[in-house]
């Protein structure tokens, strides 16, 4: 039976309100900590270049801070078969991650005093909007920080027609313009249509409004203010609406074979606008870790809002904060653009932070994307200095099967250095059925048969492998023996079923 579920990046952590207080510390010395550090990029190297060959990705680039190490590498090429390999100057559209950056200033201002969280954002608009309220209940700059402003769908017209111009790759940066005057102005028609702080609506307008609040309460461009934080924060090679300045060091990117067009945001930026190197970005992630309680990044990192809908939790333009058992807290943010697909995130209780970038948007290298960022990385990193062993299975099984049997055999029973789940290993060759690998899938089912022959469900799991490539006698033979495992194996009861029903027909 197959235990992996569809991998989102909202819900894919813990469940429960956190606090980011605790620490956890694991005593090892420097030499072993070095040699654990350096099998864990190997790793991730491998699997990496793994994802590159299954040929949807063109290029990940990748960044790990723990512990105080840091590792950061590039993978593919941008241009597939053009040997341009992306570099440290390579920049790449982080998207809606500048978000977390317009966040961060608001937190600042709220914490001295400037901004309130509690208030009304019509005290910070010039000019008479009536219409910013659901039966006396205002828009408030909590509101615009949650996504929760209870707007009515599609209202700010304007707004989604110069977003959407953007993305089908028709903007004109000559003709085509939009400021913060014309989302004011369209403010006024909107219609309210929900309590705010009731109902989680993704968007880019709370980004720009709160840009321009910031602009009214601390009396200077919303950019310099983003470029003096970029400062602060070490970031020296990254920049607002400047796409164009440097497109000739952008990333190029690709939906599937097609190239895409460079993104753009209107009005300040303040939604998408960033563009940074890995270098820079693992500066802030290691900024965001070393300096956690700080109380900036507290007042930034911490819940605002929780969805009703899937209890997602939200902060600061922050999204998916919250606390798993093993971890502890994290928060993250991914950035979606015409071209890049990006992801950061932060585990401060944990000391552990993580960035996955790749140039491609297609459906299957977003899902080479996820999968290489959550269940290849994140999961060695948290059990870290221990080694996943799953994980050194599946990368020498990747390269020789035989050399993969042997060494699991000689290392499980290590349970200092390594560990390892049966059912990750069993993961992997549903992996590689999803795949289409079936003989590959079938090996590794056989083996974890001879590994642990009391386990029902991989025998299970080998059935169904059987069952897809229509080798009825011995998938009949699977499923027989997880029955004798576990009389209550549904799954198995079911293709039985099924296989007495193809006989019968034949």
């Amino acid at each position: 039976m197959n235990l992996i579920k569809k991998i989102t990046y909202i819900t894919l952590f813990g469940l429960t309100i956190f606090s980011c207080n605790s620490e956890k510390k694991v005593n090892i010395s420097e030499d072993s900590a070095k040699d654990a550090f350096n099998k864990l990029t190997n790793l991730v190297d491998g699997f990496a270049e793994n994802s590159i060959q299954k040929g949807n990705a063109n290029s990940f680039a990748i960044a790990i801070y723990k512990d105080g190490e840091m590792y950061q590498n590039y993978y593919g090429e941008i241009d597939k078969e053009d040997n341009n390999k992306p570099n440290d100057s390579s920049l790449y559209e982080i998207a809606s991650i500048t978000k977390t950056f317009t966040g961060s200033l608001v937190a600042k201002a709220v914490l001295i005093g400037k901004i309130g969280l509690d208030d009304d954002i019509r005290k910070y608009l010039k000019g008479n909007y009536p219409n910013l309220e659901f039966e006396g209940h205002p828009i408030t700059v909590k509101h615009l920080l949650t996504h929760s402003m209870g707007l009515k769908n599609k209202h700010t017209k304007g707004f989604e027609a110069i977003s959407n111009k953007v993305t089908s790759g028709t903007y004109d940066y000559k003709t085509d313009s939009y400021s913060i005057d014309d989302l004011l102005e369209e403010l006024k028609t909107v219609e309210v249509d929900k309590k705010p702080g009731t109902v989680f609506a993704y968007n880019s307008v709370g980004p720009e409004l709160l840009a321009h609040i910031l602009e009214n309460v601390n009396k200077k461009p919303f950019k310099m203010q983003m470029d003096a934080f970029f400062k602060e924060l070490g970031m020296n090679d990254t920049y607002l609406q400047y796409s164009q300045n440097y497109k000739y060091r952008l990333v190029k990117g690709y939906k599937g074979e097609v190239l895409a067009p460079i993104d753009h945001d209107p009005v300040y930026g303040a939604a998408g606008g960033a563009i940074s190197t890995l270098p820079d970005l693992a500066k802030y992630m290691q900024y965001l870790i070393d300096n956690k309680n700080g109380p900036w990044i507290k007042e930034a990192s911490r819940v605002l809002f929780t969805d009703p809908d899937d209890d997602e939790q939200i902060g600061y333009l922050w999204q998916s904060i919250g606390f798993a058992e093993e971890e502890g807290c994290y928060y993250s943010k991914t950035g979606t653009s015409n071209r890049i697909q990006s992801g950061i995130l932060i585990c401060p209780d944990s000391n552990y932070g993580i960035i996955v970038m790749v140039n491609n948007t297609s459906d299957q290298a977003m899902r080479d994307w996820e999968l290489l960022f959550f269940r290849d990385i994140e999961p060695m990193v948290i059990k870290y200095p221990k080694l996943d062993l799953s994980s050194v299975f599946r990368k020498d099984f990747n390269e020789n099967p035989k050399k993969a049997y042997q060494n699991f055999r000689t290392l499980k029973s290590d349970t200092v250095t390594y560990h390892f789940a049966v059912r990750d290993l069993n993961n992997f060759g549903y992996d590689l059925l999803n795949d289409k690998e079936y003989q590959k899938s079938i090996a590794v089912f056989k083996f974890l048969t001879e590994e642990f022959p009391e386990n029902a469900n991989i025998y299970d799991s080998l059935g169904e492998a059987y069952f897809i490539t229509e080798d009825y006698k011995n998938a009949l033979i699977s499923f027989k023996k997880a029955l004798e495992l576990n009389p209550d194996m549904k799954t198995s009861k079911n293709y039985i079923k099924k296989i007495k029903e193809l006989s019968t027909q034949q």
